[in-house]
């Protein structure tokens, strides 16, 4: 009788280790709280495992309210103490894991030369999973094939819900950029979650012999859902990895296995698959930035009212393929614009910006005129979204890549103007990168420090002289110049032990999913801060250790079996 309710309290134990796996992988993608409350549940399994609850109930019943209190306390505290003993002897067996973890371990030693340590201590909370899941994951329950493909599923759903939410608010255009659609995590951290979704839905469409034909059409309708998502969300990031894991996939798939002719084909695909998308970018741009041949001669001079039209031939700026400066009549937008909205025409936007050219180039942008006609054309939407600071009307009617393209082009421009990167997240990154290399330079050895990453960026923003606004001064967006930053080239050679030994020991790389998760993460810490938010972290920290260490023996599903 005792070996079966031992036996039970372990199939319990690890049903309900399972269960809490997928609820921090459904946690990833749609809740930052429930994933601390889950990281906290896993760790309290971690710490009690073979916990009775029948032998709990026996020190009362033999001994009494107070006497089996006492007895309680010293069971779980005898249990506890065994099981570190025991987790951390097992731990320290795996020594691919133990690698791993010196990610988080050189953080701890950046504070021997850290000032800041509030930020330090922040610091090291978020990246809390970094060791917690590794440990937890190396030395608990192996989870076999099945179990991996149940909690797949259920994150791919928790991924889908988020995506579903997200479009909800588009649909309802609750939003002024086009990021605001996620509410949750941020649409970068997202597009990470879309992407991944999107090749696990691949391998089940493709690969995996337990489906039903009926689950295999819902597995492609999600497929197709998770890579239209990336469009709308605008994600460059996603779009390139799925460019990058894509050609990779098909090279796998299917160059190994064919015919010197098919071969051919398959490369010249991989091949052009990049120079298309190229071509196209190429495309987007042109059109955007070139307007058609004008004969500034023959333009109308006067407005349906009367007033002579401003007709700027000299500072010929372009808006999504029109002349700004053309049919320009100052005073009629000004009173037709005070006539329709509560802010006034020479103030500015909640966004910050001036309302009079906002107004103008989201004019230029629906191919209205400007003056009391153009405005008179604009729906009461359009007013509130030029409140709200939104100078083209497709940043919000038409989004996708062209539409990224379109912000990229116009926030150059003002950076070529006025030397001021704020109006561009492609340009505020050029600046990131200026201000990274720099401190490097000054601290090449050991960096700033763990907690004083967020002083020496200011500084070096001061020292300069950038014209990038306050609430811009962020990090590198490169997780590989960031860890140099703060740690120098000895913690930057960790790292990058730490990312690739692990995986390398335990050809990692030959298993399908490790290996695009793996190329997903690393794509996306070039133009990243991946592992400085909690929802960047715990998405790494998580399928790295579960799909590296937590995983049966035997039961990995290798890339030779997608040949």
């Amino acid at each position: 009788m005792y070996s079966s309710m031992v036996n039970s309290g372990t199939n319990i134990h690890r049903l309900s280790y399972i269960i809490t796996l997928m609820l921090l992988a459904a946690s990833i993608p749609l809740s930052k709280f429930t994933m601390s409350v889950t990281e906290f549940m896993l760790l309290g399994l971690w710490i009690w495992s073979g916990f009775s609850f029948s032998v709990s109930y026996r020190f009362f019943k033999l001994g009494g309210f107070f006497t089996g209190t006492v007895h309680l306390l010293g069971y779980i505290l005898s249990l506890t103490y065994g099981n570190l003993i025991e987790k951390f002897k097992l731990f320290f067996q795996n020594k691919p894991a133990v690698i791993f973890t010196l990610i988080y371990l050189m953080h701890l030693l950046g504070l021997f030369h850290t000032v800041d340590f509030g930020y330090a201590m922040k610091d090291l909370r978020v990246k809390l999973p970094l060791i917690l899941l590794p440990v937890v994951i190396t030395t608990m329950h192996k989870i076999s094939s099945r179990e991996l493909r149940s909690l797949l599923i259920v994150y791919s759903l928790a991924v889908f819900v988020s995506t579903a939410i997200s479009a909800f608010v588009f649909l309802t255009n609750q939003y002024v950029d086009i990021r605001d659609i996620s509410p949750f995590i941020s649409p970068i951290r997202l597009g990470l979650n879309v992407s991944f979704a999107f090749f696990i839905m691949i391998y089940f469409i493709f690969h995996e012999q337990k489906f039903k034909t009926s689950q295999i059409i819902a597995f492609s309708i999600l497929a197709i859902w998770f890579l239209g998502f990336l469009f709308l969300l605008e994600s460059v990031t996603g779009m390139i990895i799925i460019i990058i894991v894509g050609i990779c996939y098909l090279f796998i798939r299917f160059f190994r296995s064919m015919i010197l002719w098919k071969r051919a084909l398959i490369l010249l695909v991989v091949l052009l698959a990049p120079v298309l998308f190229i071509w196209h970018v190429k495309n987007i741009i042109v059109e955007a930035t070139t307007a058609p041949d004008i004969e500034f001669g023959k333009l109308d001079k006067y407005t349906s009212q009367g007033n002579p039209y401003f007709h700027d031939t000299l500072d010929l700026q372009i808006e999504d393929g029109r002349y700004i400066g053309l049919y320009l009549c100052y005073e009629e937008l000004k009173n037709e614009w005070n006539k329709r909205s509560d802010f006034d025409y020479h103030g500015k936007t909640e966004e910050g910006q001036l309302i009079n050219t906002t107004l103008i180039r989201y004019l230029t942008s629906k191919d209205l005129r400007k003056d009391a006609q153009g405005v008179g054309e604009l729906t009461d939407e359009d007013i509130r979204m030029i409140e709200k600071g939104l100078a083209n009307y497709n940043y919000v009617s038409k989004p996708g890549l062209k539409t990224r393209i379109l912000k990229m082009i116009k926030g150059y421009e003002v950076y070529e103007q006025t030397g001021n990167p704020s109006g561009s997240s492609m340009m505020q990154r050029i600046e990131y990168l200026r201000a990274s290399f720099r401190i490097i330079n000054e601290n090449f050895i050991i960096g700033v420090g763990t907690g004083d990453l967020e002083c020496a960026f200011n500084d070096q923003f001061n020292d300069m002289n950038s014209a990038l606004e306050s609430k811009y001064r962020y990090h590198a967006h490169n997780q590989f110049l960031g860890i140099f930053v703060a740690l120098g080239v000895i913690g930057f050679l960790i790292f990058i032990i730490g990312l690739f030994y692990p995986a390398f020991k335990l050809s990692g790389f030959n298993d399908y999913y490790f290996g695009t998760f793996f190329l997903i993460m690393i794509i996306s810490m070039f133009s990243d801060d991946t592992l400085e938010t909690q929802a960047g972290v715990t998405l790494f920290a998580f399928f790295y250790s579960l799909l590296l260490f937590g995983r049966k023996k035997g039961n990995h599903k290798y890339i030779k079996s997608i040949k």
